[in-house]
Order: structure tokens, then sequence, then C-alpha cells
């Protein structure tokens, strides 16, 4: 599906699911995701006659599914410039231009770009902004643990890298509202996992070997039992808040 037919809909919100390939109208509310998201994508058209309520209904959008705003032929970007300044409140993963653009492509490499201040700031700062009050150390704290976790593989190690005791980890992370170390280094070596597995073609025994994982039978039923999805449906998907979600879910952490 191209970018430019997005405009035949009869509403500038839209929900686009796996394979991206068709889009639903959102007009007043969004439809149930249960039992949490999988790579739904929220696109917001940026076309006169643009609706007041449409920045309530972005704003609103559930938990895990990101924004990305299509911009209209430029001819009409003066008529919507005001919604322009509404964009940073609702934190949209990219802004694509009026093109003959394939969406799934579209929605592939602005999703990748949104990870361009590397993984462990973009999720620390997705779960400061979720509610959690990490405060910078912590966040630092976070930011680290996943930026160590592909080539980390206990939390002994884990601590020795951040020049911090176990217990110390522990106790910043408890303080935070965080689930132990060992928790969120094994999420993290997922979320990983889950983009490699996402961008390539690469096999997930080839993809669990390169993140420390003896095979991929043992990769799957970890990430079965955090995430509740196998491989085959990450690679479905698109997007990696979704995932963030479903990890938080299971660890039981609402706020």
């Amino acid at each position: 599906m191209r970018i430019i037919e997005t405009w035949s809909y009869p509403t500038n919100v839209l929900l686009a699911t796996p394979p991206y390939q068709h889009l639903h109208a959102v007009s007043r509310e969004w439809p149930p995701i249960l039992p949490g998201p999988a790579g739904e994508i929220a696109i917001w058209c940026l076309a006169p006659p643009n609706h007041a309520t449409d920045s309530t209904l972005v704003a609103s959008r559930p938990r895990g599914v990101p924004l990305i705003v299509l911009l209209p032929p430029p001819i009409h970007l003066p008529s919507v410039a005001e919604s322009l300044w509404f964009l940073p409140s609702i934190r949209p993963a990219g802004v694509l231009p009026y093109a003959d653009l394939d969406l799934a492509d579209s929605f592939r490499a602005v999703l990748k770009d949104s990870l361009q201040d590397g993984l462990g700031t973009v999720v620390a700062r997705y779960l400061t902004n979720r509610g959690l009050h990490l405060g910078p150390r912590t966040e630092a704290d976070v930011a680290r643990v996943f930026d160590l976790a592909p080539e980390v593989r206990s939390v002994s190690m884990l601590a020795t890298r951040m020049y911090a005791s176990r217990r110390t980890l522990g106790r910043r992370f408890a303080a935070a509202g965080l689930p132990v170390p060992s928790h969120l280094l094994q999420f993290a070596r997922l979320l990983h996992v889950a983009l490699r597995l996402q961008e390539s073609d690469t096999t997930a025994f080839r993809v669990a070997c390169h993140y420390g994982y003896p095979d991929g039978f043992t990769m799957s039923n970890q990430m079965k039992r955090l995430l509740g999805c196998r491989p085959s449906e990450i690679r479905q998907c698109l997007g990696w808040e979704w995932i963030v979600e479903r990890w938080l879910t299971r660890e039981g952490l609402q706020f």
C-alpha cells in the first residue's frame, strides 16, 4: 500500500496492523487492543479539513502504539500549521512527507530512525515518559544496561561493567520501581534480539547465538515467558514500544 492512498479514507486518524497492507479508520475512539499491542501503528494524516478532535484522539492512543505523522501536499501545509506546533507534545516516532512511498518500508525506516539516540537512551526515556520516576542517575543506569546487553551475559558481569555492586544496582532499581537487575538484563537482551529479527532475514538460531543464547529453542522459550510471543510473531511486527509494554505487563508493573 502507498502513502498517497491514505488520503482516501474518511478520517484523518488511522491504525495500521501487521502486515501493514490495510488501514483501519479511527473516528471517535481506538479499537480494543487485547491482550496487548502487537505491532500496531497509529497514523495521523495532516490533511485538511483537520478535525479538532484529531489531536485529542492521537494523544490518547493506546500505550505501546507509536504514532507516525503524514504531511499533506506542500500546497496544504499552511492550513495544518497549527497542528505542527502540537507534535512535540504527542511524541511521534516520525514524520513522513506526502509521496508515493510504500507504507511498510516507510514505517520500518521511521521506527529505526527513532532509535538513533541509542536503544538504551530511548528506552530509558520512554520509561520516564511512561511514568516511572527514575531520576537522572537511574535513567543512565537503565540506558547502560540496554547498551551492554548484547555482550553481557550475567548480572555479576553487568555490575562489574557498571562499576557498582549487584546490591547497589538492586537498591537503585527497586527505589525507582523497576524489576531486579537480572530481569531487566534478560529483557534488554531479548529486545535486541527482537529488533534484529525485525530488520533481517537471519535465522532465529543465528540471532540467538549472536546474543549469547545456546540455541534458538532456549531463546524462543525465554521470549515466550517474558513477552508472551515467539520469534516468528516478532518478525511479523514492527516497532519496539509494544514489546516494552508486553514486558511491563508481564512484570506486573502498572503506573
